[in-house]
């Protein structure tokens, strides 16, 4: 019940948000998106997929460094079903984060390692959105000169963005206060794991972890040079995705130009960093759809696009990755041999016997 609560509670109050955005314009809205343009929601469709293509790439490449490479399938499959799980699940990245870590290790890549790698990439994801908030901060400054609300809600979106991504690169640099904070994610964890089913982590497997994670580091301190190629994966994925809401746009009759969309955008990502919501549903919505609102957009087209955009972005995404989770799941290295085993024995008992 507790953990349901914790799933259950976070979406209503996102529903909640987009009820009260729809329904006063509802028939309004219907009109907007009954007539989209068909040609340009294709659009939006391909730049969805460059952009989930360029995190399997990000993902690919930073194992890859680390010594592990996977086909570029399975690398593509898990950033897709990982990224959808953070969007739909509220718990600040953890479920994401869990999600790759239990798909990666049963390819037999270490926990440390995942999260060698789950840091680096989070580092420059948060970079380069930072960087795109506060350019649209920059933008709407100097075409209002009005410090309103959303200006200080946006500085403080980039504040947590670039304050987090500042420390994930403290804990890469400096060994002594990795440990320390490993230490006290350890005995959380352990507490969080405590509360849910009366079970913990053993001693022995933080320490084998620990270990895991230093190694992956220091590879990665070694071959710090070929990180700008991750960089580059990184800001293709972003552009993949500013494009996804231009096109949106498009769709609706609205040709946005390049900094009214990079001020909307980035008001409408600083709402994602809320941990409540999941994906800052409907707070993104409200936030784009105001900002483009105030620059001369009819309301009913600014929130179309915007919820065109979550379609794409968000929901499309996620309901492959139900039968893309599926696939990495039958293509485990032990699921496999198991049904290689079963099929060719082909008798009672030998369930038992391959788990004995």
């Amino acid at each position: 019940m507790k953990s349901k609560l914790f799933v259950v509670l976070p979406a209503a109050l996102s529903v909640a948000i987009l009820i009260w955005l729809i329904y006063p314009r509802a028939h309004a809205l219907l009109d907007v998106l009954k007539n989209a343009d068909l040609f340009f929601l294709g659009f939006c469709m391909v730049f969805a997929v460059s952009s989930y293509s360029f995190m399997g790439l990000t993902l690919w490449e930073v194992l890859k460094l680390l010594h592990y490479r996977l086909p570029f399938w399975e690398t593509g499959g898990i950033a897709l079903v990982s990224t959808a799980a953070n969007y739909f699940f509220s718990s600040g990245g953890i479920s994401g984060f869990a999600l790759r870590a239990h798909l990666l290790s049963k390819r037999r890549i270490p926990y440390g390692i995942c999260v060698t790698t789950s840091v680096v990439i989070s580092v420059f994801i948060y970079l380069v959105l930072s960087i795109l908030i506060l350019q649209g901060m920059i933008l709407q400054l100097l075409k209002t000169h009005e410090f309103g609300l959303r200006f200080f809600e946006s500085l403080l979106g980039i504040i947590f963005l670039l304050g987090f991504a500042f420390f994930l690169v403290l804990l890469f640099f400096r060994h002594e206060m990795r440990s320390k904070w490993s230490k006290k994610l350890y005995h959380g964890v352990n507490h969080i794991i405590y509360f849910f089913s009366k079970k913990e982590i053993p001693r022995e497997t933080f320490n084998q972890f620990e270990h895991q994670l230093n190694r992956g580091i220091h590879t990665i301190h070694s071959r710090k040079y070929e990180l700008p190629k991750v960089i580059g994966y990184v800001c293709m994925d972003w552009i993949s995705t500013l494009l996804i809401l231009y096109f949106a746009f498009m769709a609706v009759g609205i040709n946005m130009g390049t900094s009214k969309l990079i001020i909307g955008f980035s008001f409408g990502m600083a709402m994602t960093v809320i941990p409540v919501l999941p994906g800052g549903l409907g707070a993104m919505e409200a936030a784009m759809t105001a900002v483009f609102f105030q620059m001369g957009i009819s309301w009913e087209k600014a929130l179309a696009a915007s919820l065109i955009y979550r379609f794409f972005y968000y929901l499309l995404p996620a309901f492959f990755a139900i039968f893309i989770y599926w696939g990495l799941k039958i293509s485990e290295p032990e699921y496999f041999c198991k049904a290689q085993y079963y099929k060719t024995q082909g008798r009672e008992g030998v369930k038992d016997k391959w788990e004995g």
